[in-house]
């Protein structure tokens, strides 16, 4: 007798219809937690500063850091835990991964949130000047926190997917309505700069350590994933072992769904970048133009204005503030989820997980705000020293979901020789990575 008539089991839904009306949604929250500073301050310096080769670049960085994610979901889906829930079991001190994390989500993720929601509030007074950028912070977090507040997972995923259709113009605009020229892709596609320059290695470190978005948010979706209670997770919540050989097909097939869904907003957030990229390569390098933080959407539109008509500028507008402000929301909440699901493994009791996110939806804003109120604006020494922690405890991440997914899964889904070489290949990169990255956001050797 097979597993289907002995035991009902919620198989996903395979069809594309079926597929985005039951299953499709944490790796959106994820791309747009992700699209932030680096598809609308980073990308576009680099595609003004360096044409079409900056894609190469950007292309490299999502290539390198992509398993990371790709092994959080294998866990997430077959094992129905989230990664840090298996970090209690690396080898050391007891629970010290746990404590990592939740020093990375409450201190630099706290950091990231004042630094993202006073770029959306600096951009946004320089749109609608009177308010002031202290305000608008004001009334921006404010909004955020009520919003988190009284909803749930549900409506935060289908409201924020409202924010990606107001993306989808700059990839039309950066895409079809103004590429880079014939010559500026002849001129740039292959010239490689100088790599050991100062000006190269810190957009690099840029790039490599924020695009598409830190390693540490493998944890994040990892805990949208679980919300949705699809794959191991729902057969736990049945009180049924995952593990066991007859439920393989089975895990199987929602792995597969997982890493379909991950694979659309990871695409999504490449096609952006790509976009936002290609759109600086056409407007800005030709003209020479290197515009710098949250003034680039604004000097991008008004380009735009006088190319194609007054549309446009607040087409890059809208759509500048989208990502900004969404980054924002999902910092967010991915943060306060995070958080609350870790202190019950901490204290190995029963907690009520929805308290700790709700205290930490409130918490979290009001120690943002502090140095905002105090000094006008979030301390340039305070997001470097994030950063530059960003990128050195990146790989960490990489590592940890490495080591649970051969520990606690089943030897059927663990990866293969060709897949393992990939991972350890990519991981070595990704300290690279961080040491260039802190040496760009540290300021080390002088650059």
């Amino acid at each position: 007798m097979s597993i289907e008539e002995n035991e009902e089991l919620n198989y996903p839904e395979e069809s594309l219809k079926g597929f985005f009306k039951e299953h499709f949604g944490p790796s959106i929250l994820w791309a747009l937690m992700g699209i932030g500073a680096s598809h609308i301050i980073i990308a576009p310096v680099l595609g003004a500063k360096y044409g079409i080769f900056a894609i190469w670049m950007i292309v490299g960085v999502y290539l390198v850091k992509y398993g990371a994610w790709d092994l959080g979901i294998i866990y997430n889906y077959g094992h129905g835990r989230n990664p840090v829930e298996g970090y209690g079991d690396l080898p050391g001190p007891k629970n010290w991964g746990r404590y990592f994390t939740l020093f990375i989500y409450l201190g630099a993720w706290t950091i990231i949130l004042g630094a993202v929601g006073t770029g959306a509030a600096s951009f946004i007074s320089a749109l609608i000047p009177g308010l002031g950028m202290v305000n608008w912070y004001l009334v921006l977090i404010g909004l955020a926190i009520a919003f988190l507040l009284v909803t749930g997972y549900n409506v935060i995923e289908n409201v924020l997917k409202v924010f990606v259709i107001a993306l989808a113009p700059l990839i039309i605009l950066g895409l079809i309505i103004t590429p880079p020229s014939p010559e500026t892709i002849t001129q740039t596609a292959f010239r490689i700069p100088d790599l050991t320059s100062a000006a190269f290695l810190s957009l690099f470190a840029a790039a490599a350590g924020y695009m598409p978005t830190g390693l540490s948010t493998t944890i994040s979706i990892g805990s949208w994933s679980l919300a949705k209670k699809e794959g191991a997770s729902a057969l736990r919540n049945q009180g049924k072992d995952p593990s066991k050989e007859k439920y393989h097909e089975y895990i199987k097939k929602w792995i597969k769904t997982g890493k379909r869904d991950f694979k659309i907003g990871f695409g999504f957030s490449l096609i952006l970048i790509i976009s936002t990229t290609a759109l600086a390569a056409s407007v800005l390098y030709p003209r020479g133009i290197i515009p710098s933080g949250g003034k680039t959407p604004i000097v991008i539109g008004n380009l735009l204005k006088n190319l194609l008509g007054t549309w446009a500028f607040p087409v890059v507008g809208i759509a500048a503030f989208a990502a900004l402000y969404s980054t924002v929301l999902t910092v967010l909440d991915g943060a306060s989820r995070v958080a609350s699901d870790i202190i019950p493994m901490i204290k190995e009791t029963k907690t009520n997980t929805e308290k700790w996110r709700k205290t930490f939806i409130i918490l979290m804003p009001l120690a943002s705000i502090i140095p905002v109120l105090s000094f006008g604006e979030l301390p340039v020494v305070i997001t470097t020293f994030s950063a530059g922690l960003m990128a050195i405890f990146g790989p960490f991440f990489y590592f940890a979901n490495y080591y649970i997914v051969k520990k606690h899964l089943p030897k059927k889904f663990h990866p293969t020789k060709k897949r393992t070489t990939f991972y350890i290949t990519c991981m070595i990169i990704t300290i690279f990575f961080g040491i260039i990255g802190a040496i760009g956001k540290l300021g080390l050797l002088g650059l």
